[in-house]
């Protein structure tokens, strides 16, 4: 059981809850844009004693410019990326309950036209995570139900002042700078017992009311999840979902940022190859469906992918 149950867990990691903070915010001012780490962190359930390691890598353009809900002709020639590396690991402390934390490390890169002087580019390390676990029942041959409940905190482990003699931008900075408190649940339904098809709905909370050195806050951010995976015979799994966030304006000083803030429906497919009950490679996306952003203008997502790597002890 323990095996078939290792298979179940490693299959899901795909399909993760996308998650708040800047490190886990996409607001298009936001310090880490485009850095979902929770995303990245293996949020499924673990047994008492197990350990579990993901690597995860991201490729994150913001080039779309955005009035409102509609996409307009950028006249500036901007061009806005970003690339996120995040080590994350899940241990089971006690039944029902587990810890999970990650580190990552944070490229931007920013352009105007085609001038050389016109560039921007920060690298470093970014956010970390720590999450607290509990989930009161697991999806087993013998059960199709699965909810947890999590609270945790993002922390400023990198830098937030990058730039030398003129500081970058909030958006442009490998860290946040502050603390944000993380609220998580989640509820899995398997179709059947084998649990190769499972319906997952997700929801979190983040609340950003720390300021960092420049007295700068971010919005707080909701975001809701749902979509099913599915395993393909014992070496290949997808999944796909939708992704609804919303997001408050950035405050500096106490006064809000113009255009920040807003709300995003996106497309998450993912697919996954499974080597064994311990190891497993996947690629996953996000397209925009839906944008509605505050302001006059804002630059946001264009589109991203990743490819994560997922061990078992």
């Amino acid at each position: 059981m323990k095996t078939v149950m290792k298979t179940i867990l490693i299959s899901l990691s795909l399909f993760v809850l996308q998650m708040a903070s800047t490190s886990s915010s996409f607001a298009a001012t936001c310090s880490c844009a485009g850095v979902p780490l929770l995303s990245a962190m293996d949020t499924s359930s673990t047994q008492p004693g197990d350990l579990y390691l993901n690597y995860s890598t991201e490729i994150h353009e913001m080039s779309d410019l955005v009035q409102g809900s509609d996409e307009i002709r950028d006249e500036t020639g901007l061009s806005r990326s970003s690339v996120s590396q995040v080590i994350s690991a899940s241990y089971g402390l006690a039944d029902k309950w587990t810890v999970s934390g990650l580190i990552s490390y944070i490229e931007h890169e920013r352009s105007v036209g085609i001038s050389a002087f016109s560039k921007n580019s920060s690298s470093g390390l970014g956010d970390g995570v720590l999450l607290l676990r509990y989930t009161p029942f697991y999806i087993t041959p013998f059960s199709r139900h699965e909810l947890s409940f999590g609270a945790g905190a993002r922390l400023p482990i990198g830098k937030d002042d990058d730039g030398g003699l003129f500081t970058l931008s909030e958006d442009m900075q490998p860290s946040s700078g502050s603390v944000g408190e993380i609220y998580w649940s989640s509820y899995s339904y398997a179709f059947n017992q084998a649990a190769t098809v499972q319906f997952n709905v997700s929801a979190n909370y983040t609340i950003n009311d720390d300021e960092n050195s420049r007295k700068y806050v971010f919005g707080d951010e909701i975001n809701f999840a749902l979509g099913i995976s599915q395993n393909i015979g014992s070496k290949f799994a997808y999944s796909a979902g939708l992704r609804y966030r919303q997001t408050t304006a950035d405050e500096r000083n106490s006064f809000e940022i113009p255009n920040t803030g807003g709300k995003w429906l996106d497309f998450v497919p993912g697919v996954q190859y499974i080597f064994n009950d311990k190891l497993s490679v996947g690629v996953s996306g996000r397209v925009p469906l839906v944008r509605d952003l505050d302001g006059v203008l804002q630059f946001t997502t264009s589109y991203s992918y990743a490819v994560n790597l997922s061990y078992a002890f």
